[in-house]
């Protein structure tokens, strides 16, 4: 059988306004100021323990993004309405924060410009891919934005940029195929 935590009382001053704030303060499972206190203190000792470890991380960004999220679902469950666009987002957020922490933690006090440099090219690629992911997914989801969003124009508004953006990228693509073309048959650049 475990043997409960001693508690050491804890004497603390604050004024009126942190007392109000504390007071208004809405923390699941703390009602009392003591249980809101000892609720925050582990909260940041988590968060700044989970810098280094992903799945921490993962776990405290996706704690403080739940009642967002909650609130969303609720409203859009009470009004029938939904939005996979605005409830991926508020999901992916927790995940590119978890990443682009955990990387940098995981190298914070090594040394060397040489190797400083490599750990944060690796958290860009990993940074990088999920950027990426969530730019094919909100792409993907103007392939039938009724479905995805509460107004179709949230994702269809600003697609004739985008179209312009790929069409220059195809264009500098195809330039530089062909001046490898032209080096590799022997020709100057």
């Amino acid at each position: 059988m475990a043997m409960p935590d001693k508690m050491t009382p804890l004497s603390v001053r604050m004024s009126a306004d942190d007392i109000a704030m504390l007071s208004a303060l809405t923390i699941p499972d703390a009602v009392t100021p003591s249980e809101k206190i000892r609720r925050l203190v582990r909260t940041a000792h988590r968060q700044q323990q989970g810098r280094s470890d992903y799945a921490e991380a993962l776990r405290v960004e996706e704690e403080r993004i739940a009642p967002l999220l909650h609130r969303v679902r609720a409203l859009e469950a009470s009004h029938r309405v939904h939005s996979e666009l605005l409830v991926h987002l508020l999901s992916w957020l927790p995940d590119m924060t978890a990443t682009a922490m955990s990387s940098l933690a995981a190298f914070e006090k090594e040394d060397g410009v040489e190797k400083v440099a490599g750990n944060l090219a690796k958290t860009e690629a990993a940074v990088a891919e999920r950027v990426f992911g969530l730019m094919l997914t909100v792409l993907q989801y103007s392939l039938t934005p009724k479905t995805h969003c509460y107004r179709e124009d949230a994702v269809t508004g600003r697609l004739p940029e985008i179209l312009e953006i790929a069409r220059l990228l195809e264009q500098k693509a195809a330039q530089r195929t062909s001046r490898k073309t032209v080096k590799g048959k022997g020709g100057k650049s």
